[in-house]
């Protein structure tokens, strides 16, 4: 017995030092990396990736080893015991682990909208280019930045906080950009 509890305090103390996993994330033409502890929950990782791709996080799937990853409280290294109880249920994701990402059955209900919110995206950053480029004047960038705001505005969330929460996303974009066409205006932004 106490060569087991022993064994677990190593585990336990292995978990607490070890360096960060390293993870590639490939799908839906994305492919990148993301360190992070073992330690850390499904939850921290999909909110990362949600930052580093803009995809909300409850529009992601990820599947590694032929498995769904769908429970967001459990952490990605190994199970965390503690005085030989479980303390955090663990994936047992390993350093280097692909991860697949696709999306959720809710992106699929909400597709028709996301799809209207891209466009609306690469048409702000269009906007955003020739602001850089001084092909718009402030007043132009303006005008168009309130047209697209209007845009959307338009686009129906039924009900989706997913997509309520990209397209508020999408307003702030919008609004960053007219904000460095103020700032250019009054000599902030070269």
């Amino acid at each position: 017995m106490s060569r087991r509890s022993n064994r677990a305090s190593t585990t336990e103390n292995f978990i607490h030092t070890s360096s960060l996993l390293t993870l590639r994330i490939a799908g839906l033409g994305h492919h990148f990396e993301i360190d992070i502890s073992p330690t850390a929950t499904l939850a921290e990782l999909k909110s990362e990736i949600e930052r580093r791709t803009e995809l909300p996080s409850s529009y992601l799937r990820l599947v590694a080893k032929h498995r769904k990853m769908d429970d967001d409280s459990l952490v990605l290294g190994p199970t965390i015991l503690e005085g030989g109880n479980i303390k955090d249920l663990g994936i047992g994701l390993e350093d280097r682990t692909k991860i697949l990402l696709l999306h959720s059955p809710q992106y699929a209900a909400d597709k028709e909208g996301v799809d209207k919110l891209v466009e609306l995206l690469k048409e702000i950053a269009e906007v955003d280019e020739k602001r850089k480029t001084r092909e718009f004047e402030r007043i132009q960038v303006h005008e168009l930045i309130t047209q697209l705001c209007c845009k959307i505005d338009g686009v129906e969330t039924n009900g989706s906080e997913a997509l309520r929460a990209l397209r508020k996303s999408t307003i702030r974009k919008a609004e960053e950009v007219a904000k460095k066409s103020d700032e250019a205006k009054r000599g902030i932004d070269p």
